[in-house]
């Protein structure tokens, strides 16, 4: 499955709010750098690839990349928005969940996250270059440090590889001087 840019659907978060805070790459500074959602399609395509294919979302994808904003606030420590956050209220019975529209789906998952002092304490943020994902570390030793090892994690390696190798290169080059 793939957005319509052709970069493919990745679910790397391990919680539905978290997966939705990265459908957008960010920067250091929180702005958003590649937007994955640019059509109502991309969107459709990754709720298939959650297997909530019925669950509705704004036509206005403003709306939805607001909503996707403001909870990325609330979790890089914005207090007044977790606050709002995690006073919505939603009325659902279980079997009736996954035809909840979307931005309820992912305000639930939110707030079980705010509201999980163990969950928000495995919260990272992804260091890769234009990426800032979110993910919940779940490994024993609590060390993971990138969103998957074969994106950010192989590009911080290679360009600590090259580094290395250009600066035994220098190094060489100057006892040769």
């Amino acid at each position: 499955m793939s957005y319509s840019k052709g970069h493919p659907v990745r679910l790397v978060a391990g919680r539905l709010a978290l997966d939705f805070l990265n459908t957008a790459n960010w920067s250091q500074d929180g702005s958003v750098v590649d937007e994955k959602f640019t059509t109502p399609e991309d969107v459709v395509e990754w709720l298939a690839a959650l297997d909530l294919p019925h669950a509705g979302f704004p036509e206005d994808l403003s709306e939805l990349r607001g909503f996707r904003n403001d909870l990325r606030t609330a979790f890089t420590g914005d207090a007044e928005m977790r606050l709002h956050l995690e006073s919505r209220q939603l009325t659902a019975h279980r079997s009736s969940l996954r035809s909840l529209p979307l931005l309820d789906l992912v305000g639930i998952s939110a707030a079980a996250l705010l509201a999980d002092h163990r969950e928000m304490s495995r919260l990272k943020i992804c260091p890769g270059k234009n990426c800032g994902w979110m993910f919940i570390d779940e490994t024993k030793n609590g060390r993971r440090q990138w969103c998957t090892m074969d994106l950010c994690g192989n590009r911080a390696k290679a360009a600590r590889h090259y580094k290395r190798t250009r600066d035994d290169e220098d190094l060489s080059d100057k006892h040769k001087s």
